[in-house]
């Protein structure tokens, strides 16, 4: 997993007092080979989606320069397409975010 510190604190502060089941680092930040990339978040959530995504981005664009995408499902109720897209993703647990 290619996340530094400075990022890593980025993202708590982002999710401070958001509620989340689990939170998940996927894309071409959970290679160590790669370089670069923007992060992308999986959170998996009962919070409206778009107001929980667009509240975590922002809040994280304003302690670290640095792109973050966020996708919030519904752990109990994903929608067909989220399952399908969910299981192409290799997924490593952000557990050091608690």
């Amino acid at each position: 997993m290619r996340l530094s510190d400075p990022e890593i604190s980025a993202l708590k502060l982002a999710l401070a007092g958001v509620s989340y089941r689990r939170a998940f680092l996927f894309g071409s930040r959970t290679n160590d080979a790669a370089r670069g990339g923007d992060i992308d978040l999986l959170l998996y959530s009962e919070a409206p989606p778009f107001e929980t995504a667009h509240r975590v981005a922002s809040r994280f664009a304003r302690e670290f320069d640095a792109k973050l995408d966020v996708l919030v499902v519904d752990p109990d109720h994903p929608t067909t397409e989220q399952s399908a897209f969910i299981s192409t993703l290799t997924l490593e647990p952000l557990d050091v975010l608690r």
